[in-house]
């Protein structure tokens, strides 16, 4: 596929555009200028310069795409510094996005919210930003990780064990520490690989254990693919 990623310069991005290059699709990265360099360098990887909150600007990267990974989101440090809201970015982007991609003609999306627990500013915010696209005649796949650990952010790790125990209690105080626990951002990012390879996600909302589980087949996959790899010559 021919894939518009947004926010691949962030910390799930930076783990999301290798695997979705090792799964053979070509990518166009929609960044703001000057932050090309921290993309893969990689000859289908093609930076896009351009705004994700603008309709024109979103239009004219999609230009050629067959789907989009929606990555791209605000961090608490940044609102502070620029004045801009969860709404103004998490939901604003998203509302242009589908704008876009209807204007463009392009139908499928993967979308990372996240896990819906909780009713802080952030989850509702990431709510009503699923709920843009849901209402939208789109194939959406929607994740909703918890915690996503990675380099330089391991510190959930130390809620796993307490949570684990959690998760075994039936009803929803078990649920929801299931839902609460962390995946890794290479499990992410493989169920996103996964799911633009299996067109039944699309219509589907992955939340931690079913994030999990589908980064077990990706996994399982893609050993058997790097198995099956022709050596390479000497």
């Amino acid at each position: 596929m021919n894939v518009l990623v947004t926010g691949g310069t962030g910390f799930v991005g930076r783990g999301a555009l290798p695997l979705l290059l090792e799964a053979g699709h070509d990518l166009r990265a929609l960044v703001r200028a000057g932050s090309e360099r921290k993309l893969p360098l990689h000859q289908r990887c093609t930076p896009i310069t351009g705004n994700p909150l603008d309709v024109s600007s979103v239009t004219r990267a999609l230009e050629g795409c067959d789907a989009v990974v929606h990555l791209l989101g605000i961090r608490r440090k940044e609102t502070k510094s620029t004045g801009l809201t969860y709404d103004d970015v998490d939901v604003g982007s998203v509302r242009v996005m589908v704008e876009a991609m209807q204007a463009a003609g392009v139908r499928r999306i993967l979308l990372l919210s996240a896990g819906a627990i909780g009713k802080s500013v952030y989850v509702q915010c990431k709510g009503r930003a699923e709920k843009v696209v849901r209402d939208a005649e789109l194939a959406w796949t929607i994740y909703r990780p918890s915690f996503v650990l990675g380099p330089g952010q391991e510190w959930p790790r130390i809620l796993e064990p307490a949570l684990a125990l959690l998760g075994l209690l039936p009803g929803q105080m078990g649920d929801v520490a299931r839902r609460a626990r962390a995946v890794t951002r290479e499990e992410l990012a493989g169920s996103m690989a996964w799911a633009l390879d299996h067109p039944e996600s699309a219509g589907r909302i992955y939340d931690v254990p079913a994030i999990r589980e589908v980064a077990a087949q990706w996994r399982e996959s893609r050993s058997h693919r790097i198995a099956g790899a022709p050596a390479l010559s000497r």
